[in-house]
């Protein structure tokens, strides 16, 4: 007859038990993480699946990442613009408003405003995000506009002698001077201000030089999407070199023309028209001149928000796909990785169950002696 020892029937039962134990500490880690395991080694050819899904969910996020912080600096653009936009239509409809041909308006009052949009113009196009200009391309770092006092400085100033506008003007620089006393025509005038360049008005070196760089969201390991839109941009230009005019242009009696009529003074006796009609004319065509600029600037940058929108419109579907995507390979980690919590509830009661009951072998057998053995 073959007998078994106590020794060897204890070292059995430890050696179930401690299985057991092992088993249900398992069991608990599932329950509570909720994965297989901790490492991608103890899920064998199943690790090498779960690490590729992990790597392309982490891409993903990036690019999701990319496509969120882009979305949110074009709403920024597209708030400003159009802000910068309204601020001049305040403008367009002042003059829209003023008397026409013949009649003055109160220009001082619409010369008032103006400086003020100006400015205004001016805090937008410098419009930052966190630490990043909008508007600087790939130069954020660097405020697109200044005031560096070279825009006032071409257009000068005029101001002709009040008693007698036959006389040489008291003050005359710049357009303004040259406009004033008759050296350029009108048309001359027109011209020079528009063909102002970006220094001049303050733009940044980098933007002046166009060498400021773009501005893009990297959507694909190949892809970039453009959503640059520079404070130099030609509808902001125009309206700023139109505001820039409007804001510091000589009064209406100031207008040029002036030194071409000799019988053009200031004193009461004087019949109307007065100024005289040459020189509101020449007023006028400025004035509509500066208006139209600021319409056309309005209306390209309609244009540049609209690409802005086309922009926004690809990063959206581009970006619903990657969320498609990245459940897909969740799902995929998921069947990989993770354990029925109820099947692991159940599995914990039945190894407890069992633990138990081996506890009590064990401490029965361990009680066992020469008395009570039979």
């Amino acid at each position: 007859m073959t007998t078994v020892s106590n020794l060897a029937q204890s070292l059995s039962l430890v050696r179930r038990i401690e299985t057991q134990q092992s088993s249900l500490d398992t069991l608990a880690s599932q329950l509570a993480t909720g994965k297989k395991t901790q490492t991608f080694r103890d899920l064998g050819v199943d690790g090498i699946v779960s690490k590729r899904a992990r790597a392309k969910i982490s891409s993903l996020d990036t690019y999701i990442s990319n496509i969120t912080k882009a979305d949110r600096r074009i709403q920024q653009i597209d708030l400003t613009v159009k802000e910068f936009q309204n601020q001049t239509e305040i403008l367009i409809d002042s003059l829209a408003l003023a008397p026409q041909e013949g009649d003055y308006a109160d220009f001082e009052t619409i010369q008032a405003l103006a400086k003020n949009v100006f400015n205004f113009l001016v805090d937008l196009v410098n419009e930052e995000d966190s630490d990043r200009f909008l508007f600087a391309g790939g130069d954020g770092s660097t405020s697109p506009l200044t005031d560096n006092g070279l825009l006032e400085s071409f257009l000068g100033d005029f101001l002709p002698d009040e008693t007698d506008l036959t006389n040489p003007p008291l003050t005359s620089s710049g357009a303004f001077g040259q406009w004033g006393s008759g050296t350029i025509t009108t048309e001359e005038f027109i011209a020079a201000y528009r063909g102002i360049d970006d220094t001049t008005l303050g733009y940044s070196s980098t933007l002046s030089s166009g060498t400021a760089g773009k501005v893009f969201a990297r959507v694909d390991d190949d892809k970039e999407l453009d959503y640059t839109l520079l404070g130099n941009a030609e509808g902001f230009r125009e309206i700023i070199i139109a505001v820039g005019v409007l804001k510091d242009m000589p009064p209406p009696e100031y207008a040029p023309g002036a030194l071409n009529d000799a019988t053009a003074t200031t004193f009461p006796d004087d019949e109307p028209p007065f100024p005289p009609t040459e020189k509101q004319e020449n007023f006028y065509q400025v004035i509509n001149d500066l208006a139209k600029m600021m319409v056309d600037g309005v209306d390209k940058l309609n244009d540049e928000r609209f690409q802005l929108a086309q922009v926004q419109v690809q990063m959206s579907k581009i970006e619903e796909s990657y969320i498609f995507e990245k459940k897909t390979f969740a799902d995929v980690v998921s069947e990989v990785e993770d354990v029925d919590i109820t099947e692991v509830a159940t599995r914990i009661n039945l190894a407890t169950i069992q633990l138990e009951a081996s506890f009590s072998v064990t401490a029965a057998i361990s009680q066992l002696t020469l008395v009570n053995f039979f």
